[in-house]
């Protein structure tokens, strides 16, 4: 596609458009192009954080199915993809396994205390979503599974 051919989609996309010279044209198809590239870029990087619905995969992390269940429903909202600040400086499932073992097991382990002292998840959050609230079975699964990193 040569020059040419993009100026006249240009033009077909803004037919209303009337340019009083060269160098207000140039300026418009300029600012069209940065547009519809912000657009495209969106479109390919926005989806990966949208799409990924907030789970943990068993596929990409090395995390048992039993305990990402727990932390799927109780925990992933706020410190998988998608969450922010506070919460993902603490425990950001979407980089786990980039963790070495030994930050593994400091992390999970200060999960258990957090979830078995009812300070996770939040008050604001348990309070509005109380089906958040990890039940003692699955604090139990979530230290357990916290208790066998501290072994290897």
């Amino acid at each position: 596609m040569h020059l040419g051919s993009v100026k006249n989609s240009f033009t077909f996309v803004f037919p209303v458009a009337k340019f009083k010279n060269e160098k207000m044209k140039k300026i418009h198809f300029v600012l069209f192009a940065i547009i519809i590239m912000s657009i495209a870029m969106g479109i390919v990087i926005y989806p990966s954080i949208v799409l990924s619905q907030k789970k943990i995969s068993q596929k990409s992390y090395s995390i048992p199915n039993n305990v990402a269940e727990v932390l799927n429903n109780s925990c992933v909202s706020c410190h998988g993809d998608g969450g922010k600040g506070m919460a993902m400086s603490m425990w950001n499932f979407s980089v786990w396994d980039t963790y070495s073992a030994k930050k593994q097991a400091k992390k999970a382990n200060a999960m258990c205390n957090a979830i078995t002292k009812g300070s996770m998840p939040p008050a604001s959050v348990q309070k509005a979503t109380p089906e958040k609230i990890p039940t003692k079975a699955q604090i139990d699964i979530v230290c357990k599974w916290a208790n066998s990193l501290n072994s290897k």
